[in-house]
């Protein structure tokens, strides 16, 4: 009886968690068909309009922002950070969880220490160095500092520890295997779950990414999506908020549909991290 009367309280406190969860997106899609008339009434209206495809005609005739040009380019950007991201931290992850090198310890004390420092510390010195380049209004003045990060070489090296076994490697070592093919034979099979879980991570954060883009995207032909949503409206008198939410709900679709398609494989890959870890 007990026992029933307390999965009966972790149920309900479940589906509060999951009603706050989805209430903010629920609020948005509901704005989003809405007129900028009809959301500051009183009460709110919290059931669909039909002002859906009225919004979105707006949206992709916009005399600010060519808003599937901007989808383009944050498409573009994202998923070669993402593909850039998965490459060079699961090589490096697996370098340092199962080759021998010289200083390997401080390397990786010192990959570990710059997750210590603000992101924010280093924009000033990576815009000097982007301008030098000539790479500003650039799609690589936006991809390149993001190819690799201590958080994804630091998660895959985790992963690699708990999932590749070292006999493994060892035995293929003495079959005659070089480094790359140990990764590429033993480490790249058997670490798929935190591809996904990394990949689903690293495209989300280069997707929703604002305040790097709007530094160094300065025409409207390079813009991303999230620095679009705010030029959607530029009037004097006031913003209309249900333009921007039906932007918005276009600009999340593409997040939701990759999590859908891989979230067995970023469950799997979170779990297997906090089992074996």
């Amino acid at each position: 009886m007990r026992n029933r009367t307390g999965r009966s309280i972790v149920y309900v406190l479940l589906l509060l968690f999951v009603g706050f969860s989805i209430f903010p997106f629920y609020w948005m899609s509901v704005i989003s068909t809405r007129t900028a008339g009809e959301i500051s009434a009183i009460p709110p209206k919290v059931f669909y309009g039909s002002r859906l495809a009225e919004n979105f005609d707006k949206i992709f005739n916009n005399e600010n922002v060519d808003f599937l040009r901007t989808m383009g380019n944050t498409a573009i950007i994202a998923v070669s950070i993402t593909v850039s991201m998965l490459l060079l931290s699961s090589l490096a992850g697996f370098a340092f969880a199962r080759l021998h090198f010289t200083g390997k310890g401080f390397m990786l004390l010192f990959v570990l220490g710059t997750l210590m420092i603000p992101a924010q510390f280093g924009i000033i010195p990576q815009y000097l160095i982007i301008t030098k380049l000539h790479w500003l209004n650039d799609y690589r003045a936006v991809i390149v500092p993001g190819m690799v990060s201590a958080f994804g070489v630091f998660f895959m090296r985790q992963y690699i520890e708990a999932s590749v076994p070292n006999e493994l490697v060892e035995a293929g070592r003495i079959d005659g295997c070089r480094n790359l093919q140990l990764y590429a034979l033993i480490a790249v099979p058997a670490i798929a779950p935190a591809y996904a879980t990394l990949g689903i991570l690293t495209f989300m954060g280069a997707w929703n990414d604002y305040l790097w883009p709007s530094i160094v995207m300065k025409s409207n032909e390079m813009l991303t999506v999230q620095v679009a949503l705010l030029r959607l409206d530029t009037s004097s008198y006031f913003q209309d908020k249900s333009l921007v939410m039906a932007a918005s709900v276009m600009a999340t679709l593409p997040l939701f549909l990759i999590f859908l398609f891989f979230n067995r494989q970023f469950i799997a890959g979170v779990t297997d991290g906090a089992v074996k870890g």
